[in-house]
């Protein structure tokens, strides 16, 4: 019953998105697979909360790509094998979206990593096990391709090389100021 996440991925690959899904009809169809789990969707009033919550401008681009891998792949015969009532569909998505953010729909079309990590992150709402890893494993994959920690040390790396760029300024001026001391003092 675990999820291929290579398997997942060719079938993306064979059917990729050619525009946006319209809000609504992802909506619809995140609700119908909640629905084929025998679990109530969330309500439009529920989905509005959720995204005045998540205050994330990407959040119908979001919906449009879950809907687009749930309906393109064997996510959604997964995804409904995987929910079960110990949460509700709202708590799920309200945690994916929060795991999810800042990743755009074309950042998730385009990038082998980020789509990877837009499964595993959908996978890690529904609580389900990936082929041939160890829970253990699976947040350490997950926890690898975590595009805000990516950018987090992006900008720490960024920020070192100034300060360094910075440094090794100071000391050339320092160097240039003594040498024009020196001269001054030789003539």
């Amino acid at each position: 019953m675990a999820v291929s996440i290579p398997h997942l991925r060719e079938q993306l690959a064979a059917t990729p998105i050619v525009s946006p899904y319209p809000h609504d009809l992802a909506v619809a169809i995140v609700c119908d697979t909640f629905r084929l789990a025998s679990q109530r969707p969330p309500s439009q009033a529920e989905w509005a909360k959720l995204e005045q919550r998540m205050k994330n401008p990407l959040f119908q681009e979001q919906v449009g790509m879950l809907a687009h891998v749930l309906v393109s792949s064997d996510l959604r015969k997964k995804t409904v094998l995987y929910l079960t009532a110990d949460r509700t569909p709202q708590a799920r998505l309200q945690q994916f979206f929060e795991e999810v953010h800042p990743l755009t729909a074309e950042m998730v079309r385009s990038n082998a990593f980020r789509q990877e990590e837009f499964l595993r992150k959908w996978l890690s709402a529904l609580g389900a096990d990936i082929e041939g890893e160890t829970e253990a494993e699976s947040k350490r994959h997950l926890k690898e391709l975590d595009y805000r920690q990516a950018v987090t040390d992006l900008r720490k790396v960024e920020e070192a090389r100034k300060k360094e760029a910075d440094r090794r300024q100071e000391m050339l001026q320092e160097a240039a100021r003594k040498d024009a001391e020196a001269r001054g003092w030789r003539e």
